[in-house]
């Protein structure tokens, strides 16, 4: 068992089996198996060079489609209406297809670690987004806990002791590279927040939408992907991004990361996403760079005091956002 999954258990029997603790111990099981999955495709991206990000986030998307497709053909599930399914694509576009992506993008340059840490923007980021779009005035208190959130993540950047399995020493060049492509990722996953839950609205978020929603989503990052990759470098960029699709020794790889990080955890996320209060379920979600910690370090990655304390400090700072924010 991970060390992540072996943090999550104690929690199922302390919250007990009420719909909330059900709720809170699925939401940390989340936040657990996706900070699993994503070592575990860093793993498989850094050991085979043919294998690049895009495409294996791509594999991870078709993937979990498929079998979510089979589930709500095979189920009684309901049909969200026509109004939502252009919403919830552009949602799963953004979250799946671009936001994946450069997440993915970022693990060779900076590691797991910071780039989920810069995750934590993502609740800050779709504060300010309702702020701009819809004018939704922010408390002071707000702002103070987004200042702590960023404090945390440049403790992070600057440490000079992290390393990845492999390295003897950081590298302060990559390590801003990654965290740039990381900054993008959440940019682009806040945005798919925001258009995703005005999807859910018009979908009804109740339990028989579940499955459609995250269907209709994972059908956008699989779209988007292949209309990414065709624009990007047109017959072979479709070739490259599709390679695991079509080479079976090389998709056989990535079956467990999908697993862990998708197949599993998507249902996971849904249910507390459905039981819970939307601050809730956001700070639970939020403790992904928690355990990413141990399991990084179990897999050979090195961190100094500075991320250990950075990581605490933004996660105590996107709490407070979610809080003091009324998510």
């Amino acid at each position: 068992m991970s060390p992540s999954l072996a943090l999550a258990v104690p929690a199922v029997l302390i919250l007990g089996a009420s719909s909330t603790g059900l709720g809170a111990a699925a939401g940390l099981g989340a936040a657990a198996l996706w900070a699993t999955g994503s070592h575990l495709f860093d793993r498989q991206i850094e050991r085979r060079q043919e294998l690049t990000a895009p495409a294996a986030n791509l594999f991870k998307n078709a993937m979990t489609g498929v079998v979510f497709g089979l589930v709500w053909l095979l189920s009684s599930s309901g049909r969200p209406g026509a109004e939502a399914w252009g919403l919830l694509w552009l949602s799963g576009a953004l979250g799946f297809a671009v936001g994946d992506a450069l997440y993915f993008s970022a693990f060779s340059r900076c590691g797991v670690q910071l780039a989920a840490i810069c995750g934590l923007l993502i609740p800050p980021l779709a504060a300010l987004g309702d702020f701009v779009l819809d004018g939704v005035v922010l408390p002071w208190q707000t702002w103070v806990a987004m200042s702590i959130t960023l404090v945390g993540i440049v403790l992070v950047l600057r440490d000079p002791v992290a390393t990845r399995p492999g390295e003897t020493e950081s590298d302060p060049v990559r390590r801003r590279q990654g965290f740039l492509l990381a900054l993008a990722a959440a940019g682009a996953q806040a945005v798919a927040i925001i258009t995703g839950n005005q999807g859910f609205e018009a979908a009804g978020l109740g339990d028989e939408n579940l499955i459609p929603v995250t269907v209709i989503r994972l059908i956008g990052g699989v779209s988007a992907a292949f209309a990414i990759a065709l624009l990007m470098g047109g017959g072979s960029g479709v070739a490259e991004v599709a390679r695991p699709l079509r080479r079976t020794g090389l998709g056989k790889h990535l079956v467990i990361p999908s697993l862990i990080a998708a197949v599993i955890n998507l249902p996971l996320y849904s249910y507390a996403l459905g039981h819970l209060p939307t601050g809730v379920s956001s700070i639970l979600f939020a403790t992904t760079p928690l355990f990413a910690l141990p399991v990084g370090f179990c897999l050979g990655e090195r961190f100094g005091k500075s991320t250990y304390a950075g990581t605490l400090i933004a996660f105590g700072g996107v709490a407070a956002v979610i809080q003091t924010s009324g998510g």
